[in-house]
Parts: C-alpha cells; structure tokens; sequence
C-alpha cells in the first residue's frame, strides 16, 4: 500500500511533485510527504494529513520551495502503525536529522528494534515502524549510506521497499526491496524510484523492477544495483500499450470511467485469441496448457479475486468437468500444503504486485506443480515466476473498487473453462453456441451502459437505507457477493450477500421495512423458487429490488425492478454487473462519499 516516489540528477524537481505523487495516491492518501534537498545541503520537508492536494496546497505557500533542489523523496501513506497524523506522516528522520527515509510495507521486528534504540537515548515522535529504519542508519552509519542501508536492512523483519537519504552526501539516493515492488526509472532529466509504474507511464520509456534483496543507488543521474555486496547487472525492461496512462476523459470519477471501459476489456480478452466464425481458441498457451494431464484446479485468490472463483468454480466443473477449490493467499502460506502434480495451480492478481502471492508461487513450484498466472501486468513478479500466464489486458486500473480488472479476470477463466472444453470433445456443437453468445456480450453491455436512467432513478430511495442483503442462488452467488462487496466499499454502507433459500434460518430474523434487499432473479438459475423466497421477505414488510431478465416481470413481488438484457445461462453473472455497480457509484455520491477512494482503503496491497 503507500506510494514512494524519488528523484536525483541535476533539474529541479519541484515542478514535478503534485501530479506524479498522485499518480500514486490509490496506493494511500491518509497524509502525504516531501523531503527535498539542494546539493550545498539545504533541506525542505513538508507533511500533511489527508491527499496530496492538501500537501501542494503547503508547498505551495512555503516560501523556501523556490531552492534548487536536485534529490528528493516523496511518500503517499497508508496508515498501518499509528494514527493518520503529520508526526506519523513520512519521510521520517534519525535523531539528528541527517538521515531521511520513506518506507512501503511493515517491520515486523520494529517494537524490540525501537526498544533497543531506546536503551540507547534515542526518542522517538512518531508511532510508526518506519522511524526506526531512520534511527537504525544513524546508529548503525559507516560512512556509506549503501553499506548503511544494506547493514541495517538485514535487521529488518518482514516487507520494505525504501528510499533513504543522507543530507551531508545529498547527491546521493538509495533504495531498497523486500516483498514490497520498487522500479528504477529513467527521464529526460533525470533517474527516478517508484513504487508503481503506473505513476510514471506518461513519462518513462524504460525501467528496471528490484528483485527482492537488491539495493540500488542514484548518483548523478546514473545507477548501480547491488545484491549482498556486488554488483548486478540488469536489463532495462520497454513501457509499451499495456502501461497506458490513466486518463479520465468526461468521467466524473475513474470509478465511472473503469465501469464504462468494461465492453472494451472483454473485446480485448478475445481479441487474437478466439476466431468466433470458426468457434477456435487460438491461445497458444492454452493450447500447451491442454497438453498437460490435469485432474483438478485450485485456484489462489484474494480480495475480490475471490468471487470472480465462485463464478469460475463452476464454469470448470460443469463444461471441463475438473474440480476446482479455491485457497486464500494469506493462508495458502500457513497451511499445510499437500502438493499434487496433476492439479493446476492459478494464481490472480489484479496489482502489478501483492505481497504474498509471490511466496504462494515460489512455494508451488518448489514441489513440482503447475503454476499458472493471470495478471493485468506484463513483466509482474506473478507472469515472471509462473510456468504460464495470460494476460487480463484490462488497462490501468486506477482507483481503489476493482471493476474493469475483475471483468477481465473472469474472461480468462471463462476462456480456459471453455478450451479444456473443446479439448476434451465435450459437447462441441454446445461449446461452440456458447462461443456465439460470449461474442453478443459486449454489446449487451454497451447496451446497458447507455439504458441506465432508471437505475440512476432509484438513488434516492435506496440512499437512505442504511443496510441491505444482496440475495442470490446458483450461478449469481458471485454477483451478488461481488456487487455488495462494491456497496459497502463505496457507500460505507453494511450490506450483506446471502443466499435466498437459507433466508429462513435466521437472516429473516433481520429483514424488516427498512432493511431492502436487492434480489437477482435471472431466468434459468432457480427463477421460481428464488419468487417463493422472496415472498418471506414481502410478508414481513421487507422492500424488494428485483434484478430480473427483460420482460419477465411478476409485478405483485417487486418494489422496484432493474432489467438486464437475456443471455446463455452461464454468462448470468456479468449483466447485473454495470447496474448495480453504477448504483453503487451513484448512492456514494448522492452521501457525499469519495468515489474513487473510499474510506481507509488502498488498491495494492504489499503488506500481510
């Protein structure tokens, strides 16, 4: 989570800060933080709570940002250690103010560190366990920031990506990685660390990803990469399409803009990989994929990338006919792994990188067992590491409430589903009708982007709820969970998804006539049994929005209704995707709530 961004060379870089440190402000926007530092020694730091904006709107009024300053590191944070406050806000400094430090991710070590740095008359200002790197630089110090930070970063427990500057030698910057991503970056007028390529897109044509344990350093526009005491060698890697620039158009919000994009994204997930006309998959990897002899499927997730599993679950079981389970990254660590040669092993990421994912991988492989990757990065830890990989091609994601991403997630499974399908000779002239339908839906979801006025209609009424149930069966269990994860993110409302058949055993015990509850009720997927249901919830006053195929109304059920266009039963689960975000997005502003990043949250996480 948090963001880094540091410069050296020989421009000023002041000019520079307030749109490339919001670039990366979806990685935190708590508080925010600038230590700049001219060549002759002079020092600017500035700090402030809440986004960047408000970090611009102090520098600006500082009268002393006019120096030349050359290096400087800039910090957007997450809180993890210690409340949202200025003391708390990096960059953070050594007792004698000579060392500087902005920090990614957590020490888990930090509370016996900062007790022996204690013993020792340092006093600390901050509650974070990021103060105790900037102590341990002074004390640990041998007349070499590289030598320093390598030392000291061996006493370091767990997750950084850090950016350290020492203010008598401040023609010199370094950084370092564990876990948490860091990228080395070159511009015309100068070398740059980032912890997101995202935030450098527009500018960057190259760049270099620190493997974990290396130690970079910047001097004079130039850098040098080290991995315990020597020198390593590295290839710059090409920004291309896939690293396209986040840009908002005529969107409100990136959130509106991401929903819109989502037609697009899956005209992508096919595009070169599927000739519709002659019902092929052309994928390669797909096709290499088919050549392996797999029993079953466990697919490793997190966040949202759970519910895009709960949909694919059942895609593999019912056209693959493979069982398919599903295991959480932060406990798919701590378990006891059982390592079986024909399962295949999936991996979802929607960041360019997530904390314990890579360990997930690293500890699959090292047993033998097929790895396979869907990412949204070209180049990630993830497709580096994995056997396989396909890429979800949904362009930047930018803001915190993944849309766009988990659409494209689910085109890729849909895509393997249906190849180890056809692979198989199972129901082909079936296979081949679905693969007519997969290419209708884009445009049925142009359809509705462009028919949401009744949805915007009903805003009002449901803001003033304060909880809902989102209620599924069968298939929609991921859109309902997915779609009332949105609602909560987005609103700060408490919703619930819950299925309709086990209403009675004790959530009926909650419904009352102000507790709504958002029914889908498609055709095909348990249509009059989800009606009998819902008929609990009508006779205990309960208000009802219906979610139902177009022209299938029961009007005496309903309170409101939202229609989504027909489809082939298994593509159930995207359509009512664009409404109910959309509802979301439009409850959150009718509350006055920040959109595109929703309270105490952040997209990337690196830390467990």
């Amino acid at each position: 989570m948090c963001g880094i961004f540091a410069y050296n060379w020989s421009e000023n870089a002041v000019p520079l800060l307030v749109e490339w440190l919001r670039n990366l402000e979806y990685r935190g926007y708590d508080s925010a933080g600038v230590f700049w530092i001219t060549k002759t020694g002079e020092i600017f730091l500035e700090k402030a709570v809440g986004k960047v904006t408000n970090l611009a709107t102090k520098v600006e009024k500082n009268s002393n940002k006019k120096g030349d300053y050359n290096c400087w590191i800039a910090h957007t944070r997450w809180a993890t250690h210690g409340w949202v406050t200025e003391a708390n806000t990096h960059p953070h400094y050594s007792s004698n103010k000579r060392f500087f430090v902005v920090h990614n991710g957590i020490i888990e070590n930090y509370r016996e560190l900062k007790k022996g740095l204690e013993s020792k008359w340092h006093e600390f200002y901050s509650d974070t366990d990021t103060e105790v790197v900037a102590k341990l630089l002074e004390e640990q110090f041998t007349w070499d920031l590289l030598e320093t930070v390598e030392k000291v970063t061996k006493m370091l427990v767990w997750a950084y990506a850090l950016g350290a500057v020492d203010s008598e030698n401040p023609w010199v910057l370094i950084g370092a990685k564990l876990w948490s991503p860091m990228i080395v970056w070159i511009w015309e007028s100068g070398i740059f660390l980032s912890s997101d390529i995202n935030a450098v897109s527009k500018v960057a044509d190259e760049f270099i990803s620190l493997e974990d344990y290396e130690i970079v350093k910047l001097e004079d526009g130039k850098h040098s990469i080290f991995c315990s005491g020597k020198e390593v060698r590295r290839k710059w890697e090409k920004i291309n399409d896939n690293f396209q620039a986040a840009d908002m158009w005529d969107f409100e919000t990136f959130t509106d803009k991401e929903i819109a994009d989502i037609p697009e994204v899956i005209r992508n997930v096919f595009r070169w990989r599927v000739d519709f006309d002659e019902h092929i998959i052309k994928s390669s990897t797909l096709e290499r994929l088919n050549e392996y002899d797999i029993e079953r499927i466990e697919i490793i997730w997190n966040g949202s990338s759970y519910f895009a599993w709960t949909a694919s679950q059942w895609w593999f079981r019912s056209l693959a006919w493979l069982p398919c389970e599903a295991r959480q990254w932060s406990e798919f660590l701590y378990e006891t792994f059982l390592p079986d040669q024909k399962c295949l092993y999936i991996f979802m990421s929607q960041s360019w990188e997530t904390a314990d994912i890579r360990e997930s991988v690293k500890m699959v492989k090292s047993k033998w067992c097929l790895t396979f990757g869907i990412v949204n990065v070209v180049g990630s830890t993830v497709a580096r590491e994995c056997d396989m990989w396909l890429f979800s091609r949904s362009g930047i994601e930018v803001w915190v409430a993944s849309t766009k991403n988990i659409v494209g997630q689910l085109w890729v499974l849909i895509l393997m589903a249906i190849s180890m399908w056809l692979s198989r000779n199972l129901q082909t002239v079936e296979a081949h009708d679905i693969l007519d339908k997969l290419s209708e839906l884009p445009e049925k979801l142009e359809s509705q982007l462009n028919n949401l006025t009744h949805t915007n209609n009903l805003v009002e009424k449901y803001a003033q709820y304060k909880n809902f149930f989102f209620l599924w069966r069968n298939l929609l269990h991921w859109t309902a969970c997915e779609c009332s994860l949105k609602f909560k993110e987005l609103t700060q409302i408490h919703s619930e998804a819950y299925s309709t058949w086990e209403l009675k055993h004790w959530a009926l015990a909650l419904i009352t006539k102000d507790m709504p509850t958002i029914a889908l009720n498609l055709k095909w997927l348990f249509r009059s049994k989800n009606e009998s249901n819902v008929q609990e919830v009508k006779a205990r006053w309960g208000v009802v929005l219906w979610v139902i195929t177009r022209w299938d109304k029961n009007a005496e059920l309903y309170d409101d209704i939202i229609e989504v266009p027909s489809v082939h039963p298994i593509l159930s689960p995207f359509m009512p995707l664009i409404p109910l975000w959309s509802l979301s997005v439009w409850v959150a502003k009718v509350l006055g709530k920040d959109v595109d990043k929703p309270q105490n949250l952040a997209k990337s996480v690196t830390v467990e």
